[in-house]
């Protein structure tokens, strides 16, 4: 909804739920939902275009939260390279 009022309007379709996106300056950094394949894209809608552009498809298990510098030159999210994990404990080794 425009600031001065006036009807709402979507601007992006789907978000990836749970801390998928994040708001800065130059527009809504966001993670789509999943596709069949189990890839999700990183988008950015911009403010000042109205526009969307695809930043990066991700392949893989990703965790939905994303960040995004002030500046907009860098964005961090979680990646996982494997669904599991060892956790390895060395005892009596002196």
């Amino acid at each position: 909804m425009p600031v001065e009022g006036g009807e709402e309007t979507r601007v992006i379709n789907s978000i990836r739920p749970i801390g998928g996106y994040r708001v800065r300056e130059q527009g809504v950094y966001y993670f789509t939902p999943l596709d069949e394949q189990g890839r999700s894209d990183i988008c950015l809608y911009e403010f000042a275009t109205g526009k969307t552009k695809k930043i990066l498809t991700v392949e893989g298990i990703v965790s939905s939260y994303i960040e995004a510098a002030p500046d907009g030159r860098t964005i961090l999210y979680p990646h996982l390279d494997q669904a599991v994990s060892d956790l390895m404990l060395v005892e009596n080794f002196r």
